[in-house]
């Protein structure tokens, strides 16, 4: 390394990011996104000395640049040590601190956790002691996460019968879910600045944060990795031996309830009833991928997790993306069917919605959870070729023409953040004490 380079490295704004969840191909979207935005620090070396850091088997650190590098820490107390909860989304660590990671935070100028499990806490005590700027950010509705996945561990755990009247009679995920959300605020008002994805998270978040510590942070698109260019249906056909003239309804993320993959095959299942010919493509693993096998049969294509660059043409060559989960902040996968030129029908009131620039037009939002009325979206965009063709050009012009890439994100949402919690860590703002209530709430 040359003195200049030294010299930049200093003057650097040194920022690691805290994410508890292990990286590999089976990884989703909020591991993958932490990692396009590492690749696109890899452009700002005299503004950025960024390390993110993830679970892994081992200890081990990918340098991306001389200023960015990807670390990974074997877990404390990993879930898979529980086998009740072991759902398919993801191993967490439950460990209450890591001490290798707050080892390695030494010297950050600020500390990001875009969690609250184990290493998200190991960066709440280490901000608090060393004076570092403390920030977080939203990247899971974490709360209707653990009502759906509660009321599956209480079946699994204590049957059928025993484990619906602790969901249902007794709402015991509803009161989990509570505390989860109390929690998690909780935490956040002890951080210099807080960036959410999703609007009804800022607006439910803003009066109690204030505007000075509140923020939006967008994911990123590759605009030239997810393109209508990729389409090709004779490999389509060649791999997986769907016909060429057969509509593909696809799907793509953690194939389980907390992304509503049955309401897709049951959608799916509708259209097939009514003698549509169609395909449905989905791609990612979970526990309904058997379910979605038996009610299917040779009409769900079911290729498990796929490499970027597979998934890419796969987007291109299908005609219609389903995402109904009601657990996603900013979905990344509803942006690259958007940029690979699909129409996309997502759920209300969640992350995917704010993707539809005008509903009819780029995409569609639907508030119901009926099958049927999923059917019949999808069933006249179907009839429809023109109108399809037209909502997925549209949605592809929307991409191009609104969201901006992965570097713009990282220069306009997190530089700015992570320099003000940087300077409020050096001025007149410590991190605020945890009030009695809010210990109790974040036991």
């Amino acid at each position: 390394m040359t003195k200049c380079d030294r010299a930049l490295r200093k003057s650097a704004l040194r920022v690691a990011v805290l994410v508890t969840l292990e990286r590999g191909g089976t990884a989703g979207g909020h591991v993958k996104c932490w990692e396009r935005f590492a690749e696109a620090a890899i452009a700002l070396p005299e503004e950025l000395d960024l390390t993110v850091h993830f679970l892994g088997k081992a200890s081990r650190v990918e340098h991306l640049a001389g200023h960015v590098r990807l670390r990974e820490h074997p877990a404390v107390f990993s879930t898979r040590r529980l086998r009740f909860l072991d759902q398919g989304a993801g191993h967490t660590d439950l460990a209450p601190f890591h001490p290798a990671v707050a080892a390695a935070l030494a010297g950050s100028d600020v500390v990001h956790a875009t969690d609250f499990f184990s290493f998200g806490r190991s960066a709440l005590s280490h901000a608090r002691r060393h004076d570092s700027g403390l920030i977080a950010s939203i990247h899971t509705d974490i709360p209707q996460f653990t009502r759906i996945y509660a009321s599956d561990v209480f079946r699994r755990m204590a049957g059928a019968r025993l484990g619906g009247m602790l969901s249902d009679r007794l709402r015991l995920p509803d009161h989990i879910a509570a505390h989860m959300s109390r929690t998690i605020d909780a935490r956040l008002h002890r951080c210099h600045q807080v960036l959410v994805s999703k609007p009804e998270d800022y607006q439910r978040l803003l009066e109690r944060l204030g505007q000075h510590r509140l923020a939006l942070l967008r994911r990123g698109i590759d605009a030239a990795r997810f393109s209508p260019r990729h389409r090709d249906r004779a490999r389509l056909q060649q791999i997986y031996g769907i016909p060429t003239e057969r509509p593909v309804m696809m799907f793509a993320g953690r194939v389980d309830a907390s992304k509503s993959a049955m309401l897709v095959a049951e959608t799916a299942r509708q259209l097939i009833q009514a003698g549509q010919d169609i395909q449905l493509l989905i791609v990612g693993d979970g526990e309904d991928r058997s379910r979605i096998a038996a009610l299917l049969g040779e009409r769900a294509c079911l290729p498990g997790h796929v490499p970027q660059e597979t998934l890419a043409w796969l987007y291109a060559s299908a005609d219609l993306f389903l995402f109904p989960s009601t657990t996603e902040v900013s979905p990344n996968v509803v942006l690259e069917a958007k940029a690979s030129g699909l129409p996309v029908l997502v759920a209300a009131s969640h992350g995917g919605a704010q993707f539809i620039g005008q509903p009819g037009a780029d995409g569609f939002v639907l508030a119901s959870r009926n099958p049927a009325d999923w059917a019949s979206v999808t069933g006249s965009l179907l009839k429809q070729p023109g109108w399809r063709h037209s909502v997925g050009k549209a949605a592809s012009g929307w991409i191009d023409s609104k969201w901006p890439s992965w570097i713009e994100v990282l220069r306009s949402d997190l530089l700015p953040a992570w320099r003000r919690a940087a300077q409020m860590a050096r001025t007149a703002h410590p991190l605020r004490d945890v009030t009695p209530a809010d210990e109790s709430m974040a036991a």
